[in-house]
């Protein structure tokens, strides 16, 4: 009787075993819900509402969806806390934010090769590819001004820095990748440096209440507005390429889940980003935006 409860035993955990197996080779038989975040940023929400369309197209998870995020370390802890499953970030954000890299600049792929080794060691996290496209900040100045004042190069702030105010995100005047590290490397100071919420910068810029402002190159504000990108000379801004961020005990459990959110891996560039920016600044709804790019890329129906 023993044996033969063992055999049983056997028997029922091989059945079990192979059920989820099979289950896992078609997305389509996945159960449970992915709680999906973002930062509270167009280009972020655009990101999530793509991969909660793509989740909901190709497997068979419920999804839900927070895209009212104030930051990356807070989206960090959330998954940490085990209260999200999946959110976009920036390569370059959380090499020097999370991990708290201090060193050189790097390419676009040491870089994501440093956060994917680094998150999966210390935190149990994995990336996904990036979806294509690098919005590294860049320092901006209306166009007139740039040619009145000859500024080509970040470096030729230092000149006017003393009696100019700096605008950027909420932040930029904390993070070791924004002001304080970009100050240090250059040697410039600012007379003042004014974080505010990310839509604010480029209206503070347009009515002259900030003089130059760390711009998102992926911004389509930088061409409306007439802006006048400087060159980063002193290469101090990292690669700030687009990806997702997930536990690796849910891609090891669901391997199919990964593979789902890649499609889009490589195939946004910086132009067709800048164009759904700029729609969602125009009132049009995140959803829409992102499931048209998609249709358009014969990724979802």
């Amino acid at each position: 009787m023993k044996k033969l409860f063992v055999l049983f035993l056997a028997l029922v955990l091989f059945a079990g075993s192979a059920g989820h197996v099979a289950a896992s080779d078609d997305p389509m038989d996945y159960r449970g819900t992915i709680r999906i975040a973002s930062q509270n940023v167009n280009e972020t929400i655009i990101l999530a509402w793509m991969s909660k369309l793509l989740i909901d197209e190709h497997t068979g998870f419920d999804t839900r969806i927070n895209t009212e995020f104030a930051g990356s370390a807070v989206l960090h802890q959330a998954m940490g806390a085990d209260e999200i499953d999946l959110y976009p970030s920036w390569t370059g954000t959380q090499l020097t934010g999370i991990l708290r890299y201090e060193g050189e600049s790097k390419p676009s792929d040491e870089t994501f090769k440093m956060v994917k080794e680094g998150f999966e060691k210390n935190f149990n996290m994995t990336w996904t590819r990036p979806v294509g496209f690098n919005n590294t900040y860049v320092m901006a100045v209306k166009a007139e001004r740039a040619e009145k004042l000859g500024l080509k190069k970040a470096s030729d702030l230092a000149d006017h820095a003393p009696k100019w105010k700096l605008g950027g995100d909420e932040n930029f005047d904390t993070r070791l990748d924004g002001y304080p590290g970009w100050s240090e490397r250059y040697g410039i100071t600012f007379r003042d440096v004014l974080p505010m919420q990310y839509a604010m910068m480029y209206m503070a810029l347009a009515e002259d209440e900030v003089d130059v402002i760390a711009a998102y190159s992926t911004d389509s504000r930088i061409k409306k507005l007439d802006l006048a990108l400087l060159e980063d000379d002193k290469n101090f801004f990292p690669d700030y390429s687009a990806a997702f961020v997930l536990p690796i005990p849910l891609a090891e459990k669901y391997p199919g889940l990964v593979p789902v959110v890649e499609k889009i891996s490589g195939v946004i560039d910086e132009q067709s980003m800048a164009a759904m920016n700029l729609a969602f600044d125009e009132g049009d709804d995140p959803e829409d935006i992102a499931a048209a790019f998609l249709r358009e890329k014969g990724l979802i129906k």
